[in-house]
């Protein structure tokens, strides 16, 4: 028997539901935690899809419900595919031992046929384990491109849900919350203004953020319109 390989791949600080802010995605965050939470030998409950445009907040919601299933005392593994990708195919093997798979940007697969058997493969294993997984993309699996329709036919068996994009005034609240987690007071009107000159989008907003933040501790300065745009160039 081979021994798995084990790597712990990085997760964002902030990953977690607690900053996580669902507006119309709070039937999904409940449905995951009641995924991770029931026990079925039903495969269609084994597996669940998540699709949504990019920085919509997929990693974040991935690497959650990681955090949530240790919380339960559940092993789980986050796998970025695009690291993934790197490894010996080898590394799948004994990964269906955990409760919980989570794959990250599978449709990255579509470029490496070889890679989708390996999954194919590992998913089988995983359902016949009842290891539960959890998988996210830009589109449906139907969608991507993939070159193996038996991989597509499992990604297809469980239940496909879309991560709802956030209107202005979400991410707005959304900027507000993870300010407040990192200890930074944040106006409305300062929001407001951030979320209309970065790119429309949960990911450009969050790395507007960081460097906000770094560059408010170096200077020892908070955070205001004038400054804000004296760091971003705006």
């Amino acid at each position: 028997m081979k021994k798995q390989l084990t790597i712990n791949f990085a997760f964002e600080p902030e990953a977690s539901f607690e900053y996580f802010y669902p507006a119309d995605n709070a039937l999904l965050v409940a449905n995951l935690k009641q995924f991770i939470n029931l026990e079925s030998q039903q495969y269609s409950r084994q597996l669940l899809y998540i699709h949504g445009a990019s920085g919509c907040g997929k990693s974040h919601i991935l690497q959650a419900i990681c955090h949530f299933a240790d919380e339960l005392g559940k092993t789980a593994q986050y796998l970025p595919a695009e690291q993934l990708m790197q490894l010996p195919k080898e590394f799948t093997l004994g990964l269906e031992s955990n409760d919980l798979l989570v794959i990250d940007d599978v449709d990255l697969l579509v470029s490496d046929y070889d890679w989708q058997q390996a999954l194919f493969d590992l998913i089988n294993r995983c359902l016949e384990q009842g290891c539960k997984l959890l998988f996210s993309a830009k589109l449906p699996a139907s969608d991507v491109g993939f070159e193996l329709p038996d991989l597509i036919s499992r990604l297809n068996w469980g239940e496909i849900w879309l991560l709802k994009p956030l209107s202005d005034v979400q991410r707005q609240a959304m900027l507000q919350l993870r300010s407040e987690a990192r200890g930074i007071p944040m106006s409305d009107d300062l929001a407001s203004y951030i979320v209309l000159r970065c790119q429309q989008d949960n990911a450009s907003i969050l790395k507007c953020l960081e460097r906000l933040d770094k560059e408010s501790l170096t200077e020892k300065r908070r955070l205001t319109i004038p400054f804000v745009k004296n760091v971003m160039g705006w």
